[in-house]
């Protein structure tokens, strides 16, 4: 019994401490760029590789047979798993060359990428232009519904249940 409990603390630890994306990644990703200063200069930062979080707005198939991504920043910690959903300091594009498909990848669903700044797009949002960072994708990460802000990652049951899906 004593070593069932060390295992499932062990497995619960490992996972809290595990990162969004890959240690290859996360080594590439410079920490001293936030996302509020990149969106004010993105091209200052070109070549540099962030780490991001957001909420997918759009997804578009490139002429590349890849991917583009709308995302609406969100705060991440530092090992990339978003911390919140009300807060955002503006949207970016993550271009992929990966299709990501739009029934999957749709709106509102979370993101954690690491990807390489390769400047700015201006484009409508709405009734005004406006001026998206750019990166490249490296690495990106969906998140499941379960994996939100405030939902728990722990879940005890006992007994029989009912599975009802729209």
């Amino acid at each position: 019994m004593r070593l069932l409990v060390l295992i499932v603390i062990t497995l619960l630890g490992a996972t809290a401490c595990s990162t969004a994306v890959s240690k290859e990644s996360m080594e590439l990703v410079d920490p001293s760029v936030s996302f509020e200063v990149l969106h004010q200069d993105p091209d200052r930062y070109v070549g540099r590789y962030l780490l991001l979080g957001g909420a997918i707005t759009d997804v578009r198939p490139s002429a590349d047979g890849g991917s583009e991504l709308e995302l609406v920043q969100l705060p991440t910690n530092n090992r990339g798993k978003v911390t919140a959903t009300d807060n955002s300091d503006g949207r970016f594009i993550a271009q992929d060359t990966t299709y990501r498909d739009p029934a999957i990848y749709r709106n509102g669903r979370l993101v954690t990428l690491v990807g390489q700044v390769t400047g700015s797009k201006t484009a409508r949002l709405g009734e005004m232009d406006y001026r998206y960072p750019v990166l490249t994708v490296h690495e990106l990460r969906l998140w499941t519904p379960n994996d939100h802000p405030g939902s728990s990652p722990v879940h005890f049951g006992i007994g029989l249940g009912i599975g009802i899906s729209r």
